[in-house]
């Protein structure tokens, strides 16, 4: 992992572990996400794609869900 450049907001929860402050579930799950599509790359820019596709479908049929991308 040592190549790879962190994104700030994986750092800054990497930080908060290794001070020992206890991480939130969804915090947690989003740093395994991350370290998930660092090993396998494929997998991860499938999905993105997958993702994608299921976006553009909701906005065709109307949705109003909100994205925090």
């Amino acid at each position: 992992m040592g190549e790879t450049e962190v994104p700030a907001d994986i750092q800054k929860l990497m930080d908060m572990k290794k001070k020992g402050e206890k991480l939130t579930d969804s915090q947690t799950k989003k740093i395994k996400q991350w370290k998930k599509a660092l090993a396998n790359p494929g997998k991860a820019a499938d999905k993105l794609v997958k993702q994608d596709a299921k976006r553009e479908r909701r906005k065709e049929s109307g949705s109003v869900k909100v994205i925090n991308r």
